[in-house]
């Protein structure tokens, strides 16, 4: 059961890799770099939160390098070994071409989050942006992470956030107007949101996941996704989404979240 759903996500993956939809141009040097312009227009706290330059010497892994554009800012800061890995071919094989259009070096290959193969305490560093939530045992992964890392290491890790107004507006579409109210958001999140099983934890569940960790931060981020802007996902399109981004009270949402912790990304940073 376990491997069928891996190979679900895997499967979904392989379709598209993540921000492979914003990619244009007609060279290949036009399609990486029109990506990664769009990427941090539309997620400018990706760039405060990774703050890259951290990376710089020292030897760092990706968990889920996606379209590479996260990892080609890592290669840029020069570290001492820059390690890439991903679940699907798709995303690999993109990232060796956009490394090879770029002229950046890192060492590329599948591997599972849930089993990585590497041995006990050889990082310095490891990033992942939104990908450990896709796995079906995502504390497997963060026990993984903890297990890599060098003692005195650190992680940043993306994972999606329960309370956000991406999960309440999933819910309305395929709860509330499919007469289905009383289904759950771990529901609605796992059947509707991205690649099939995809969760979303709570603040105290993301404690629980880091616990083995000696120290953790944890905030919440608003996503582009919370405030309806650009392509919010593979599965989501249509005369009501739309609709939806004209009329879409941005500015109120804004105002809540600086009171209230809501927002799709839950930003994680731990040492071990």
């Amino acid at each position: 059961m376990r491997n069928l759903k891996i190979e679900l996500v895997r499967n979904f993956w392989n379709s598209e890799s993540c921000g492979e939809r914003y990619s244009t141009g007609n060279s290949e040097v036009q399609k990486f770099l029109s990506e990664e312009k769009l990427r941090y227009k539309l997620e400018p706290y990706i760039k405060e939160f990774a703050d890259f330059k951290q990376f710089k010497n020292k030897n760092v892994l990706e968990i889920g390098v996606g379209f590479g554009s996260d990892h080609s800012q890592i290669a840029r800061q020069e570290p001492l070994k820059l390690t890439g890995i991903d679940l699907t071919d798709r995303a690999i094989n993109n990232t060796r071409l956009r490394f090879k259009t770029l002229g950046l070096k890192s060492l590329l290959h599948t591997d599972n989050a849930e089993s990585l193969s590497f041995k006990n305490d050889t990082f310095d560093e490891i990033y992942s942006w939104g990908v450990l939530h896709h796995s079906p045992n995502t504390p497997k992964c963060f026990e993984e992470v903890y297990r890599v890392l060098k003692p005195g290491g650190s992680a940043k890790i993306m994972i999606y956030h329960k309370h956000s107004p991406v999960g309440w507006m999933l819910w309305v579409k395929y709860g509330l107007l499919k007469l289905k109210p009383f289904k759950s958001l771990k529901k609605i999140y796992s059947e509707h949101l991205e690649s099939p099983g995809t969760k979303a934890y709570t603040m105290k569940e993301a404690r629980e996941l880091t616990k083995k960790f000696s120290n953790s931060d944890i905030s919440v981020q608003l996503s582009f996704g919370d405030l309806l802007e650009g392509n919010v996902g593979v599965r989501h399109k249509g005369y009501l989404l739309s609709l939806a981004k004209i009329i879409y009270p941005r500015k109120l949402i804004r105002t809540i979240a600086n009171f209230l912790p809501i927002g799709l990304y839950l930003l994680i940073k731990v040492k071990k």
